[in-house]
């Protein structure tokens, strides 16, 4: 009996160390393979703004679409289409692109919950997280929205990773008043839009064995993100309730 234990540990050691170092090496020639391409692809930046043009008006108001469904529905993340419209339009222009659609969504987002309530936030986060994620979390930020304030709501909007649409559901569930909570959201987010801008008005700079890792890296961080979400965004709430 004991044997068998120790030979199902081990069996286990052994896939947790090949999962360890499989999943980099995946990666990695992921990161190895897309480095070029991409490179030549961000080269040819005079082209591909030269196309967006044709469009006139319409592009920018694509990239502010995508900011608003970003927030209510995040089909894509919102830095990638920062460093995107930072790409097209530069660091100034791309940050007000991102800074309205951002702004639009959070005020849709905030006014939903606030008209339809708890049942419409609900299932929101029943579709993307089960039911007893979306129980969790409704009870942590109705607990942070009583404790902190509009300094929690601050501290979220101005930090990377934490989950800022989600915040904006939680304003519309709480008594704080919405406009100043966009405003608020506006001025917390505003330094990662440009930051995101700026890295992709600078994206054909890096040389392709740099692209190559940051592929790789983004590959694999997103892929980690995704696997631990709830314990990272569950810990970095616990310390915001510090």
């Amino acid at each position: 009996m004991e044997g068998g234990v120790q030979s199902h540990r081990l069996v286990a050691w052994a896939k947790r160390v090949f999962f360890l170092f499989a999943v980099p090496a995946l990666f990695l020639a992921l990161g190895v393979a897309l480095g070029p391409p991409v490179y030549h692809f961000l080269s040819q930046r005079e082209a591909i703004q030269a196309w967006i043009r044709q469009f006139g008006p319409w592009s920018p108001l694509v990239s502010i679409f995508l900011n608003v469904l970003q927030v209510l529905l995040a089909p894509v993340p919102g830095q990638v289409i920062g460093v995107v419209n930072g790409y097209l339009y530069g660091v100034a222009e791309g940050t007000f692109y991102s800074w309205v659609g951002v702004q639009l969504g959070s005020a849709l987002a905030m006014g939903m919950a606030r008209l339809w309530g708890r049942p419409l936030v609900r299932r929101w986060l029943e579709a993307f997280g089960g039911e007893e994620r979306a129980f969790v979390w409704l009870e942590r930020w109705d607990a942070l929205a009583r404790r902190r304030g509009p300094l929690v709501f601050l501290i979220v909007f101005l930090l990377p990773f934490l989950p800022d649409d989600l915040a904006c559901f939680a304003v519309g569930l709480s008594p704080l008043p919405l406009g100043p909570m966009w405003f608020l959201a506006g001025i917390g987010r505003l330094p990662g839009l440009l930051v995101a801008s700026w890295v992709g008005a600078n994206a054909e700079r890096p040389p392709i064995w740099l692209w190559s890792a940051l592929i790789a890296g983004g590959f694999l961080f997103g892929w980690a993100y995704n696997r631990w979400r709830d314990r990272v965004d569950m810990a970095l709430l616990r310390i915001l309730r510090l």
